[in-house]
C-alpha cells in the first residue's frame, strides 16, 4: 500500500473548508495521474460518510461537464483606420506569455481524465454507456467509481455493488476494477463483478482476465480467468478459489431472472434484500435449505410466494421485516 500523497484530501478538513471545497479537492487528485488504488478507496469512504458528499461531488461533476459543452461564440468586430503608433517589444512579449498560458491551460482541462459516480437504487437496473465504447450495467443498490484516464481505465466498486462489464479492447490502456482487495485486470472482455458481505466473485463470460493483489497491482497475476471460470476471494484473506461457472446463469439479473443452483436459502435471501424494499430475514432453522429454483425479479410479494411454493417455508410479517422460517406442521 503506497503512502498517502500530499495532495490527497485529508479526513479532517481545514477549517473553514466547505464540503464543495472538499469535492473539487477530491476531482483534481482523482483526475491527476498520481492517483492510485488508496486514493480511490479513501474517496469511496468520504462519499459513504454522508449523501452530502455525493451531491456535492455530483454537483462538481456536473460542471465540469458543462464546461466541456461550452463553445465560445464568434465575436464579430467592426475594425476602424486608427493612427499608426510605435509597437512596445514588451507588451507584445507579455501577450504571447498570455497566450500560451491561456492555451496551454485550455488543453490541461480538457484533455484531463474526468471521475464520474454511477449508483442504482434498490431493485433498480441501469445500463451506462462509457466515452471508451464499454458499457457498465449496474445492479440494484450499487455504486462504482470510473475514471478513463491516458494510460489506464479504472473503476473502483463500492461494498455490496455487483456489475457486468462489456469492456472495449484498448491494449494500450488496461481496464482495471478495484474490488476491496483485489484488482481485476482485462482489456477486452465481458465478466461480473459481485463485491458482497465481504467477498469478491468473477465471473468471465468471454475473454481473459488477470486478478491481482489491489496494494501490488504490479505483481505476478493470482490467477488467470478464462470464459466459464470464476473467482472467489474473502477480502483480508489469502485464498482465490477459481472454480467453473455458469456464465449465463450468473449474468441473468440482466434480463430480470435470477438462477440459483443449490445455494443455501440465506444465501438467496442475501441476494433478494438487493431487489426488495422490505429487508428479508431467515430463521436459523431455515437458512441452510438448498434452493434450486429460477425467480423473475418483480414484486417482494411474488418472490416470497415464489419460495414459500417450493421450500417448507412461510413469510411472517413484521413490522419493520419479513422473516422466513420453516413451515408448521398441521395439527
Amino acid at each position: 500500500m503506497s503512502a498517502p500523497s500530499d495532495n490527497l484530501p485529508s479526513d479532517t478538513p481545514p477549517l473553514g473548508e466547505t464540503v464543495r471545497d472538499r469535492a473539487v479537492a477530491w476531482h483534481v487528485r482523482l483526475s491527476s495521474d498520481e492517483a492510485d488504488g488508496d486514493d480511490w478507496l479513501a474517496f469511496e469512504a468520504w462519499l459513504a460518510e454522508s449523501p452530502e458528499h455525493l451531491a456535492a461531488y455530483e454537483a462538481v461533476e456536473q460542471v465540469w461537464s458543462d464546461l466541456d459543452q461550452v463553445t465560445p461564440a464568434p465575436t464579430v468586430v467592426t475594425l476602424k483606420p486608427r493612427a499608426a503608433r510605435r509597437p512596445l517589444p514588451w507588451l507584445g512579449a507579455i501577450a504571447a506569455s498570455l497566450i500560451a498560458v491561456i492555451f496551454l491551460g485550455a488543453m490541461l482541462w480538457t484533455s484531463m481524465p474526468r471521475t464520474q459516480t454511477f449508483e442504482t437504487a434498490a431493485g433498480q437496473r441501469q445500463v451506462f454507456a462509457l466515452s471508451d465504447g464499454s458499457h457498465i450495467t449496474l445492479n440494484g443498490g450499487s455504486r462504482l467509481t470510473a475514471r478513463l484516464g491516458r494510460s489506464e481505465r479504472r473503476v473502483v466498486m463500492a461494498d455490496a455493488a455487483e456489475a457486468v462489464f462489456d469492456v472495449a479492447k484498448d491494449p494500450g490502456r488496461p481496464f482495471l476494477i478495484q474490488a476491496g482487495d483485489r484488482e481485476i485486470r482485462v482489456v477486452g472482455t465481458e465478466f461480473n463483478v459481485l463485491r458482497h458481505g465481504g467477498v469478491v466473485r468473477v465471473t468471465v463470460r468471454r475473454g481473459v482476465v488477470e486478478v491481482r493483489p489491489a496494494a501490488a497491482p504490479q505483481a505476478q497475476p493470482l490467477a488467470r480467468l478464462t470464459a466459464g471460470q470464476a473467482l472467489s476471494h474473502r477480502e483480508g484473506g489469502r485464498g482465490d478459489l477459481v472454480t467453473a461457472a455458469d456464465p449465463d446463469a450468473v449474468l441473468a439479473w440482466t434480463e430480470g431472472r435470477l438462477v440459483f443452483r443449490g445455494e443455501p436459502l440465506g444465501d438467496v435471501v442475501a441476494t433478494l434484500n438487493r431487489y426488495v424494499a422490505t429487508p428479508i430475514t431467515v430463521a436459523p432453522d431455515a437458512a441452510g435449505l438448498p434452493v434450486t429454483a429460477t425467480l423473475a425479479v418483480g414484486s417482494e410479494d411474488a418472490m416470497l410466494r415464489a419460495l414459500s411454493a417450493f421450500l417448507p417455508v412461510q413469510a411472517e410479517r413484521l413490522p419493520d421485516s419479513v422473516r422466513l422460517s420453516l413451515r408448521r406442521q398441521a395439527r
